[in-house]
């Protein structure tokens, strides 16, 4: 079985891994703190499991980014912002 995070940064850049976010952690493209969970109520923003073999690809790991958390509905800090992905 493999598992992943969406890890996103707070100005809203998305990294999928195999990993969670560390403390320390830092997006590639901006610089600004990765996060996978919900500051205020430490719900994991979205994980997947798998079976089998996975690639990681664009293709296979999209998902629609969230502006807030599921569980308590607090709004992340890239809620509203548009990021050109391409």
């Amino acid at each position: 079985m493999s598992t992943f995070y969406a890890r996103i940064c707070k100005n809203g850049h998305v990294n999928i891994t195999y990993r969670r976010a560390g403390k320390e952690e830092r997006c590639k493209e901006c610089g600004a703190p990765l996060m996978d969970s919900c500051p205020q109520c430490g719900s994991v923003i979205k994980k997947w499991h798998y079976y089998g073999m996975v690639y990681l690809t664009p293709k296979n790991l999209k998902f629609q980014r969230p502006d807030s958390c599921r569980e308590c509905g607090y709004t992340f800090p890239w809620a509203g912002k548009n990021i050109n992905f391409d």
